[in-house]
């Protein structure tokens, strides 16, 4: 049995808590669900069947993720359909789910599992798997609403014409059945927000960006019919934005008292971008958020979407707040890694640029939400991201 064929089991068992608003019969996100499968494909050698684990969070805003692994590799989900309805049929409470999910998605030649199936009881999953090829930007994948992080309501139960339509064309390899439950856990203070994804109690640095993928990261763009893939990228270990179109990438999680340190560069002309604090609010280019600026010579700077702060040298009551930093521009030359060390705790943010603070905002009118990362205009570069939850 070859790698690509064992490897596309390991998507399969993300199907089974997958359908994401409407999960258990009182359960509430933010959750995690854990558990185990067995999935049976066919191959020219006949009916192989592989062992699996597999693990799913949703947070508040229903935004997921997850993985299955097994010794040949983990695999990760890229969109969920769902009916909202659930179905007493024979006594047994089930709800339809359609799961989309990417093999081999670093290699050269990724593949799309998808599994239509039934939630059995909230425990047990059990479906039909097809495989498709993948290429960036095709009508399968758009179709399939791959890299979309928030799903996708079935009308009435069932699929639209334009996703059946596509499964059509896909290959049915096998069947899967999955038995797993909720992870009782309790949610952290600290961050105001679910850190199981993290695992890290208050004071313990979180790594955000792991360094192989962008698994616990969602990605917003201006023109909703660009590839995400397309504009950011994970290679050796370094996030690669392409700058083209704006937007920007942003954690799952919500923070509010915290130290962040990461890495940036310029690979080719410097140009504008922005380390996005406590965003909150409607999803668009400039959404509520403080910015830490890392346009090229005014690193430093910060600028308030939406809120305000006492620095403030803006005009008053504008939608735009602003401080510029309090020394000299000390970037490194183009194509060094700089280091920004931002801390926010209450309502004071401070900004430290390669060792030496930069700015100061006191007073600042927003207290928790997401960090983001923008996209805008020209290619950046960004690597080591972690933080550091403060009391």
């Amino acid at each position: 049995m070859s790698h690509s064929t064992k490897a596309c089991i390991l998507a399969l068992a993300l199907t089974v808590t997958a359908r994401i608003p409407c999960v258990a019969q009182g359960v509430e996100p933010p959750f995690t669900w854990e558990g185990k499968g067995t999935a049976s494909l066919v191959s020219e050698g006949g009916i192989n069947k592989i062992e699996f684990q597999f693990e799913l969070s949703v947070d508040e805003q229903g935004m997921f993720e997850g993985r299955t692994s097994n010794e040949d590799g983990t695999s990760r989900i890229k969109h969920v359909f769902y009916a909202d309805e659930a179905h007493h049929e024979f006594g047994v409470f089930s709800r339809k789910v359609a799961i989309v999910l990417m093999i081999n998605e670093y290699g050269n030649d990724p593949i799309l599992s998808i599994l239509n199936g039934r939630l059995l009881i909230d425990r047990f999953f059990y479906g039909e798997v097809l495989l498709a090829r993948y290429e960036e930007g095709s009508d399968t994948a758009r179709a399939l609403g791959v890299g979309s992080p928030e799903a996708t309501y079935m009308q009435d139960g069932e699929l639209s014409w334009k996703v059946k339509s596509v499964l059509k064309e896909c290959l049915p390899v096998g069947m899967v059945k999955i038995e797993g439950d909720y992870k009782d856990e309790d949610t952290s203070a600290a961050t105001g927000s679910d850190s199981r994804a993290t695992g890290a109690r208050d004071g313990e640095a979180i790594a955000l960006f792991n360094g192989r993928d962008l698994e616990g990261w969602y990605i917003y763009l201006e023109d909703a019919d660009a590839d995400p893939q397309n504009v950011w990228k994970v290679r050796d270990g370094e996030i690669r934005c392409t700058g083209v179109p704006t937007g920007f990438l942003r954690t799952r999680q919500e923070y509010s008292d915290f130290k962040l340190v990461l890495e940036w560069r310029w690979p080719e002309k410097p140009g504008n971008s922005g380390v996005l604090l406590r965003m909150s609010g409607e999803e668009k280019i400039w959404p509520l958020c403080m910015e830490a600026q890392l346009m090229h010579a005014r690193a430093g700077d910060f600028v308030g979407m939406g809120c305000t702060f006492n620095e403030n040298k803006a005009k008053k009551d504008g939608p735009i707040s602003y401080t510029p930093r309090m020394n000299n521009s000390n970037e490194k030359e183009l194509g060094g890694w700089n280091t920004y060390e931002i801390t926010c705790q209450g309502d004071t943010i401070e900004a430290t640029i390669n060792g030496q603070l930069q700015n100061r905002a006191t007073g600042v009118t927003i207290r928790k939400g997401y960090i983001g990362l923008q996209s805008e205009g020209v290619p950046i570069m960004f690597r080591n991201i972690t933080l550091t939850p403060l009391r």
